[in-house]
């Protein structure tokens, strides 16, 4: 069956899973990356090597979320030009999806290393840290073109239904990285610099595997050619409309980083820094099976919505949210049980260690409604209603998260940081429930 028959005929339930699966495994094997990552700087650098990850993460997180703009936007063009058999249409969008991410992340490379001292600075750095900081920084600007292209194709490859070639772009980037690491920390002494030039050799190769996949192995049913590579205005409103709510998201939360850092700093230490790096890395590992739910989501239910099959679209809907809310409520009860255990992977210290303990069960109260929070907003996204899928984006860390920061911690200190997480995930559902039951029960064109 090829992948147009299979987005089409093949049963709902089966196909959500053939799809997902490969994001699920390509994510968690990613994630698993950043949390070795973070234990290997952990052992071999220390708090503060720790600290200076955590005061980069915002720009890092900047040049993904441009990556994951453009992709999904594109992505959700792709999938629905190809249901409404608009084959040229899809591969126009492909060709002005990899203008637009080596566009916008050159263009950040260049803006990060003219102005990467007064960057981490802003972002939170105390003099301590900031030497950490900047020699990380300075590799890690050099993969954002590689992070930018490899990120895009992948949500191209998914838009045509091959989640497999997406999983294996991101299993070679991440055991690459998961190898160099220690042979770069330990073996060759780098320091956190060996640590930044693995994450640019495993993008490179990441990037690499997506070059040869579009360009040279003649399995994407996507056709490149030169003339479909030309930007035009109106291919880049609509990737960059319905992708704005991914870039809206995750900006916001680059923002709410750099914020956070220098509150953590103001209301903590050094050590409170770390304890967010840690966190921030232990919660993006799991909500990865999520994620990978949402991604398989949106190729089935954009080319069902542009077919006209309305009862498989409502139905692949069901199901995800279902599964997404299942992987929560499990994250949930891990967080909430072993949470010694888990921070125990990343330090040894035992101040570090008590702090990150206790700021995770406070930070995970109600992390068991994320799954239909990310399910939500991926439905619109894959419907095209871009300011539905914005609101969503928007509500979670700009309407309520960061009101909350600026507040809580006037009255709780270090703690209101941590409440503002789950007070603000409860207020997102809140928002996320009225808009996604309206859509779902009159879902049609």
């Amino acid at each position: 069956m090829d992948r147009y028959a299979l987005l089409a005929n093949e049963k709902v339930g089966r196909l959500l899973w053939k799809l997902s699966l490969p994001a699920i495994v390509g994510m968690l094997v990613q994630a698993s990356y950043n949390i070795v990552d973070a234990i290997f700087i952990g052992r071999g650098v220390g708090a503060l090597g720790l600290a200076g990850t955590a005061i980069v993460f915002p720009i890092q997180l900047l040049a993904s979320s441009l990556a994951v703009t453009i992709g999904t936007g594109g992505a959700s063009l792709i999938s629905r030009s190809l249901g409404a058999k608009k084959f040229r249409r899809a591969y126009k969008a492909l060709g002005n999806m990899i203008f637009l991410s080596l566009f916008f992340s050159t263009t950040l490379l260049v803006s990060g290393l003219l102005l990467q001292e007064k960057l981490l600075r802003i972002f939170g750095a105390s003099e301590t840290i900031l030497p950490y900081a900047r020699e990380y920084l300075q590799i890690i600007l050099l993969g954002f073109p590689f992070v930018g292209f490899g990120m895009a194709a992948n949500h191209a490859a998914r838009s045509e239904g091959n989640a497999r070639v997406a999983m294996i772009s991101m299993i070679i980037s991440a055991i690459l990285n998961m190898v160099l690491d220690p042979l770069f920390i330990f073996v060759f002494h780098m320091g956190i610099r060996g640590a930044a030039i693995a994450t640019v050799i495993a993008q490179i190769a990441m990037a690499c595997w997506m070059i040869y996949y579009f360009f040279f192995s003649q399995k994407s049913s996507l056709v490149i050619a030169l003339k479909y590579f030309f930007p035009q205005l109106a291919y880049m409103k609509a990737i960059i409309s319905v992708g704005a709510s991914d870039f809206v998201r995750m900006a916001a939360g680059s923002a709410i980083i750099v914020f956070l850092n220098n509150s953590l700093i103001y209301y903590g230490s050094d050590i409170s820094v770390a304890v967010y790096g840690i966190l921030n890395r232990a919660m993006s590992f799991s909500f990865m099976p999520i994620v990978g739910i949402a991604q398989g989501l949106q190729p089935i239910l954009g080319f069902n919505y542009g077919a006209g099959h309305f009862d498989r679209a409502r139905k692949v809907v069901q199901l995800a949210v279902i599964a997404a809310s299942i992987m929560a409520s499990a994250t949930f009860l891990i967080g909430i049980l072993f949470p010694q255990e888990i921070i125990g992977l990343f330090t040894t210290d035992p101040d570090l260690l008590r702090e990150a303990s206790n700021a995770l069960r406070i930070v995970i109260l109600a992390s068991f409604l994320v799954g239909f929070q990310i399910t939500g907003s991926s439905m619109f996204q894959a419907l095209g209603k871009a300011k539905a899928s914005l609101i969503l984006s928007l509500s979670r860390q700009v309407l309520f998260l960061l009101p909350l920061l600026m507040i809580l911690p006037h009255f709780f200190h270090l703690k209101g940081i941590w409440i503002s997480f789950p007070v603000s995930d409860i207020l997102s559902f809140l928002i996320t429930a009225r808009l996604f039951f309206r859509q779902y029960q009159i879902l049609k064109p």
